[in-house]
């Protein structure tokens, strides 16, 4: 019997570029890396920060504020940005830390 592959949580082109580009960097994302690749690849500021969010959710990534404490990123603050309708480029602002690949 063929074993179905779960649908993915996130993006997965997201998700992939976001990788190179921490791999390319070798140091965390800045949101104005953010807003940097979402010109350069003509993607939402607001999709690139819900695939991190995803991703730090399950344990993939981490958030680190700026003042360099780890902020653990749970489904009801994912919901209160969803709760605004599109997450937009605005609430980069409230997420001004470090995105880095956990581990």
């Amino acid at each position: 019997m063929q074993q179905l592959m779960p649908e993915p949580l996130w993006d997965e082109g997201i998700s992939s570029f976001l990788y190179g580009e921490y791999e390319k960097k070798q140091e965390p994302l800045k949101n104005v890396d953010l807003q940097q690749f979402a010109k350069e690849q003509a993607v939402r500021v607001g999709d690139i920060l819900e695939t991190l969010f995803l991703m730090a959710i399950y344990g993939e990534w981490q958030y680190t504020d700026a003042e360099g404490n780890e902020k653990l990123l749970d489904e009801d603050m994912l919901n209160t940005l969803y709760a605004k309708g599109r997450i937009r480029a605005e609430d980069l602002d409230d997420f001004d830390g470090l995105w880095s690949p956990r581990g």
